[in-house]
């Protein structure tokens, strides 16, 4: 099992290569499932109502009238033109929000962010039932509270979420970046391997920053959630993510080092 979160800066201008390997898993009947954002066609449409976006700490501050924008954009726009391009690309793609079935559980984050929330639960039987009948499913990050209410939600905390309830072996964060870039002297060097200590190390360093910074703690909070491997890859990039290759696009987060590294494309 492998969860691919797709960044909404990226959704655009994913590589063919990227669908290829998608059709390559269904062949060698490995299952998948996709969760994506849509953080820059949110705004975009802010922008074109006469809504300014408004973050705390790189999270939307996310008010009624924002939150039914959120809606709009990820559970229709974007969640719809992904899953068309998939079945062009030959992917038997279902669309769905982590609202339906109760799929993603949340509760409230904190009342300055509004309706913005923290992941609690996963429906894990509706995903097993779309994977065993053949769909791949493509989930917009979007969650429902107790009482009914729907809410924003991290697209990457949703891909973690998604990744340790179905017992994931990787969780491959596609955006539009190559991985955690750090500084040595005045050049900056991709970080091929990094394990959670070094992450937080790097943290504390201010070597990793901004919106990065919730990206590796999701990435963390997986591998102790019982996720082998994590990557952080450009999905705009053709190459095959192998962390044994020295040209390689991506960073590989893992517990340990490991002699044995598994490629995406090779799992």
């Amino acid at each position: 099992m492998i969860v691919f979160k797709l960044g909404g800066s990226v959704l655009k201008r994913l590589h063919p290569d990227f669908f290829r390997k998608l059709r390559e898993l269904a062949k060698e009947n490995i299952p998948y499932v996709i969760v994506h954002g849509g953080g820059p066609f949110v705004s975009n449409w802010m922008n074109k109502l006469g809504q300014k976006p408004v973050f705390i700490e790189g999270r939307r501050v996310t008010d009624e009238g924002t939150l039914d924008i959120v809606q709009m954009v990820l559970a229709g726009q974007v969640n719809k033109q992904l899953v068309s391009r998939l079945l062009q690309e030959g992917i038997p793609a279902l669309g769905i929000s982590g609202i339906d079935l109760n799929l993603i559980t949340v509760k409230p984050k904190d009342e300055k962010l509004g309706f913005v929330g923290e992941v609690t639960g996963l429906n894990r039987k509706v995903l097993h039932q779309m994977l065993e009948t053949g769909w791949v499913p493509v989930l917009s990050s979007l969650g429902i509270g107790e009482k009914g209410q729907a809410f924003n939600v991290n697209a990457d905390e949703a891909a973690a979420l998604v990744a340790q309830g179905m017992g994931a072996r990787q969780l491959v964060m596609v955006s539009d970046v190559d991985g955690i870039f750090i500084k040595e002297g005045n050049e900056k060097k991709l970080l091929r391997h990094a394990t959670p200590e070094m992450v937080e190390q790097l943290i504390s360093d201010g070597q990793i920053t901004g919106g990065m910074i919730p990206k590796v703690r999701s990435a963390v909070r997986c591998l102790n959630g019982g996720v082998e491997k994590v990557w952080i890859i450009n999905g705009e990039k053709g190459r095959d993510t192998d962390e044994k290759r020295p040209d390689s696009p991506g960073t590989c987060l893992m517990k340990k080092e490991v002699s044995e590294r598994v490629s995406v494309s090779n799992i």
